[in-house]
């Protein structure tokens, strides 16, 4: 059964991706490919803003479940079940710091609930384990990973859970959606720029900021998945915004929005840097 073998951490689910102050970065989200020819009139004419998937809306669910929360403690392991009305699901197993979080479609018999999971987001250990280490240890450091997942995860009673010895706990759970970004990244409180997780940016809207604007505006993504940044400025900067940090590498947790978005950002920050040689 899945969710007796991994350990991990939930909500606070942070780590952020090393594109953050990826100045070097070589990867999709911080590209640096080259810009085309400036014109005379406006270098940043040939940029476009990202574009959405068009998702065609499915007919809603109902059922008891839907907006509820399903929790169960034993030990120091900590499980819950999230439901949405578009038919998905969100499972997490928590420890302290390692988030394992699967998601994929659900269905329900009566009490019983079976589960369709498509895609694992996860914690891989990255670093020496930090003293003391009892039934879950946490280490210096994680990576992130995503990876398609087809093993069965076990269908549960909402009423009955394990036996009277452990039940289930039941909240509302209050997310607005689905989407498995919002649920890692936990921390769109504390941004100024939420907007670069939530839609596509324009080019008009990012021409006038700062080289230290847009900087801070694109790290803030990274930020939210509680990146450990190399650079120290950037560190104490989002330490004092309230972020956390724990991993090295969060490329793999970022969506494909937030990618898009962020590859325009370095663009228009190479346009302005080659301005300012002039």
């Amino acid at each position: 059964m899945y969710k007796k073998m991994i350990p991990l951490a939930f909500l606070g689910l942070f780590l952020a991706a090393c594109a953050g102050e990826a100045e070097t970065t070589t990867t999709s989200t911080s590209s640096e490919s080259a810009v085309q020819t400036e014109t005379a009139a406006d270098p940043y004419a040939h940029l476009k803003a990202p574009e959405l998937p068009k998702k065609e809306a499915g007919p809603k669910v109902e059922h008891e479940v839907v907006g509820k929360h399903y929790a169960m403690a034993y030990a120091s392991t900590f499980e819950s079940y999230y439901f949405f009305d578009d038919g998905r699901f969100m499972y997490t197993v928590n420890s302290d710091y390692v988030p394992s979080v699967m998601t994929g479609e659900w269905s329900a018999q009566g009490n019983k609930i079976s589960f369709k999971p498509d895609a694992h987001y996860y914690g891989k250990p990255n670093g020496p384990v930090i003293p003391p280490c009892g039934s879950s240890c946490t280490h210096a450091d994680y990576i992130m990973e995503m990876k398609s997942y087809s093993r069965a995860i076990d269908p549960i009673d909402i009423k009955e859970g394990q036996g009277e010895e452990l039940p289930f706990e039941v909240y509302e759970h209050g997310l607005k959606s689905s989407d498995i970004h919002t649920f890692l990244r936990a921390k769109d409180s504390k941004r100024s720029s939420a907007e670069v997780s939530n839609r596509p940016l324009q080019p008009s809207e990012l021409k006038n900021k700062s080289l230290e604007e847009l900087r801070l505006m694109r790290n803030e993504v990274f930020a939210a998945y509680s990146y450990k940044f190399k650079d120290k400025a950037l560190a104490a900067h989002f330490k004092a915004q309230g972020f956390k940090s724990h991993s090295s590498d969060v490329t793999a947790f970022l969506s494909p929005l937030e990618k898009d978005n962020i590859a325009l950002i370095k663009q228009v920050e190479t346009i302005k840097k080659e301005q300012t040689k002039h």
